[in-house]
């Protein structure tokens, strides 16, 4: 499946060892698959990939990319030079073919040997980055057969149906799938609370970017994945970051089923993320939750497209707007944070440049992208609405009056959880059916670009 897009993506920004193996792919696989799957591996088990796909998966391409950065901790280095042993040729490539008995193949890539270790702070990032652009190669050079990329860890467990989801338009740029969470414990209940509170929580707001970003999660188009140049080379988010930039060139669409068990393990190969977080909460460190306050906040800014809009329109000098936003009775911490944000500027952008209302929704919702919600949600944290303990934040979240909801999500009933103080993890299990189930409820499909089509 070439197109000028992903053929010139690869051309000017493949990574160097993707380059210098695309010449040798098509001999070297001998043969074609119907799917791709691509896994980065730092300091895993030996055997962890024996554990991630289920014996029903077939006829797929396992592209294992076994990296080390230079800067990552010796022994954690060590252990990943001994697990790519175990696969290692006499192949004079970077990479080692091993065909199995079920069909599958896997294509070992070594980015953690000298000199091949990744650079200093490009961890896994760079290392999904070198297993897409490889996946890419592939695809466009027809070797695998079906244009998506999906990508996991090495600390995960597939289900049997994982590569039977439905068939996906060309708009869609990433698909999303499913999670839980295992063993369950108090731990990885109260963070999968706050993944799960704050994907709601933006959704009650009407936020465009109401998604999960685990990077384990991920089917992407390849065209898309061409038009975004590939995952940002970053030790850490890279997962976040890369969905910020897919949501803007098409829909994100979440799947219901089926659904993927990530580890709740400890891990430190990370800055932050599952493992990091099990880490902290170890030590016995609080998790806090985002003041719904907050959320509401952004619902009214959320909401105010279609006024500013209008207001524009009418005002006889734009440069008025703070006097305009006055006289709309709306809160001065939320004028005080998006001044802080060049909001301000960026709605007198809009407006002078974008011809008709949609294109000016469009234009604010991708300015007022993942990351400069979080930015908002932080300096909204910082300034005027501390994080609370679950329980106290939960109690604020619901119930919820029925017109708080905004048309993408089907209202439920809810009623406040009374704190159990003998059960505590009774309570986190009750707390997060509650907010599963608000998340299942959600539309499917999600991102900036629905503006355009609504």
């Amino acid at each position: 499946m070439t197109t000028p897009g992903i053929d010139r993506y690869l051309d000017r920004y493949g990574e160097a060892i993707a380059q210098a193996i695309r010449p040798h792919l098509s001999q070297s696989l001998g043969q074609t698959y119907q799917s791709v799957l691509v896994i980065p591996l730092f300091d895993e088990a030996p055997h962890c990939l024996d554990t991630i796909l289920p014996e029903a998966i077939h006829n797929t391409l396992i592209i294992g990319v076994i990296n080390a950065a230079i800067d990552a901790d010796p022994a954690a280095i060590q252990r990943t030079q001994t697990c790519l042993e175990q696969f290692q040729s006499q192949s004079p490539h970077p990479f080692t073919v091993l065909h199995q008995l079920s069909g599958n193949t896997l294509l070992i890539i070594d980015c953690c040997t000298p000199p091949r270790q990744l650079p200093r702070k490009q961890g896994v990032g760079l290392a999904r980055k070198i297993g897409g652009d490889i996946a890419l190669t592939c695809i466009a050079q027809n070797i695998v057969r079906t244009p998506w990329i999906h990508c996991t860890d090495g600390d995960v467990q597939l289900p049997p149906d994982y590569f039977a989801t439905c068939d996906l338009e060309s708009d869609v740029a990433v698909a999303i799938y499913p999670f839980c969470h295992h063993p369950l414990h108090d731990d990885i209940l109260r963070y999968e609370i706050s993944l799960r509170y704050y994907v709601t929580a933006l959704a009650r707001a009407g936020s465009p970017y109401a998604f999960q970003t685990i990077g384990s999660l991920l089917k992407i188009n390849a065209n898309h994945y061409a038009m975004v140049r590939g995952f940002p080379k970053r030790q850490a988010a890279e997962d976040f970051y890369m969905l910020n930039k897919l949501a803007k060139t098409g829909k994100v669409m979440c799947f219901q089923q089926p659904k993927i068990v990530l580890s709740s393990r400890i891990s430190r190969r990370v800055p932050f993320g599952t493992g990091a977080a099990m880490a902290r909460l170890s030590q016995a460190e609080p998790l806090l939750l985002y003041h719904p306050q907050i959320f509401r906040e952004l619902q009214s800014w959320l909401g105010l497209s279609q006024t500013l809009w209008d207001g524009l329109h009418a005002l006889e000098d734009q440069s008025h707007l703070h006097a305009w936003w006055q006289q709309q009775d709306l809160s001065d911490s939320l004028w005080i944070t998006l001044r802080h944000l060049k909001g301000d500027q960026a709605i007198l952008q809009g407006f002078r440049q974008c011809r008709d209302f949609s294109h000016f929704h469009y234009f604010l919702m991708v300015w007022f992208d993942a990351f400069r919600t979080l930015k908002f949600i932080h300096y909204q944290r910082e300034h005027y609405w501390p994080s609370l303990p679950i329980p106290e934040a939960m109690a604020l979240f619901w119930p919820s009056p029925p017109s708080s909801h905004p048309a993408n999500i089907i209202p439920i009933q809810k009623t406040v959880i009374p704190l159990n103080q003998e059960h505590p993890s009774l309570d986190f299990l009750n707390i997060l059916t509650k907010l599963e189930s608000e998340e299942s409820q959600l539309t499917p499909e999600r991102g900036p670009t629905l503006s355009l089509n609504s």
